[in-house]
């Protein structure tokens, strides 16, 4: 599973990641890697239409 970071702003990609699952696990696990690099208080999330 492929989940990414970007500014919609300016386009910048901030971070990629390749996860070998799926399911929110992974989800959790990227998201708090962003939160250590990032303040994202005033985030928007954009997310596939997955069942999990």
């Amino acid at each position: 599973m492929l989940y990414a970071a970007v500014d919609t702003e300016s386009k910048l990609l901030l971070e990629v990641y390749m996860f070998s699952s799926r399911g929110t696990d992974p989800a959790a696990a990227f998201l708090q890697r962003r939160t250590k690099k990032h303040v994202i208080a005033e985030t928007e999330l954009f997310v596939d239409a997955g069942v999990y």
